[in-house]
């Protein structure tokens, strides 16, 4: 690698890869594109290499895209769309966000490694944002058929914890302005992985992943019930009150990583979905949210 495109590096998992890539190679290059000024602000406090290149632009600008991949010969693509209940009100503006701009960039891409990240909610999509992923993943592996001299990877993940927009930020506030929080249901579960063991494992794929496979890093679950009760005894008090909602449009009670009839998935999870995986316990839980 000599130079590198993270795309969304703005955001959580893109400052925090970032920081990764910078410690471990001496001398590339990165380029962080993003169109929030405040989160590339927070990017280079987090990085502090002068060898971190910010771009301020948006990814559905095909200009944009050309000047920040002049020369690049690796692609990580994490810019989206991603709240479910947005992709639900806006679809164009996701579709053009997490699947047009993924065209675009396979089009312009003159480099040597190109990988997207993914979601499990693309496996069985109900909703619009699964359905921009899982149409990610194939445009990815369409590439990878059609070009034989270059590498295209995604890599497939559930819930990053203490991401911003997460639910446990969403409990934060909610506690702060009300002491209560809203559940839309106990039973639902999700997996998770800490965000500097999936920056790890997307720099490990970069070195040693195969063109056209779909990679998994090994995650546990957790139960939004474990979740809520654990935010509100760390941040709540006896009085924080939990108020169930229920499931919103475009959302299921359980997710999965992956399918039984998927033939180029790499990953050694014992159980493809939240309702059988294994468990995060509450004190795994506390560990994890203190570091958030």
């Amino acid at each position: 690698m000599d130079k590198v495109l993270i795309t969304g590096g703005g955001g959580f998992l893109g400052r925090y890869l970032i920081k990764g890539l910078l410690d471990k190679y001496s001398d590339i290059e990165v380029r962080a594109l993003s169109r929030h000024e405040n989160d590339m602000t927070e990017t280079i406090v987090h990085c502090a290499s002068d060898r971190l290149k910010p771009i301020i632009g948006d990814i559905r600008e095909i200009d944009t895209l050309k000047y920040a991949m002049r020369g690049v010969d690796t692609v990580i693509h994490l810019a989206a769309m991603k709240h479910v209940n947005f992709c639900e009100l806006y679809p164009s503006e996701a579709i053009a966000i997490n699947t047009i701009a993924v065209m675009n960039l396979l089009k312009l891409f003159a480099g040597n490694t190109f990988i997207g990240m993914s979601t499990d909610k693309a496996i069985e999509a109900t909703g619009c944002y699964g359905a921009t992923k899982l149409l990610l993943e194939k445009l990815i592996l369409e590439q990878s058929r059609k070009d034989a001299d270059r590498k295209y990877i995604v890599v497939r993940s559930g819930n990053i914890f203490g991401s911003s927009g997460s639910v446990i930020e969403k409990w934060k506030h909610q506690i702060k302005q009300s002491n209560k929080i809203t559940v839309t249901s106990l039973e639902m579960t999700r997996f998770f992985i800490n965000v500097n063991t999936l920056a790890d494992f997307i720099i490990e794929i970069i070195e040693r992943g195969e063109s056209g496979k779909i990679y998994v890093p090994f995650q546990k679950i957790a139960t939004l019930e474990d979740l809520a009760k654990t935010v509100i005894e760390l941040y709540g008090n006896e009085k924080t009150k939990m108020e169930i909602t229920g499931l919103r449009e475009g959302e299921k009670v359980h997710e999965k990583l992956f399918s039984p009839f998927e033939t180029n998935v790499v990953s050694n999870l014992k159980s493809e979905s939240s309702q059988t995986g294994e468990r995060l316990s509450i004190e795994e839980i506390k560990d994890w949210l203190a570091g958030c």
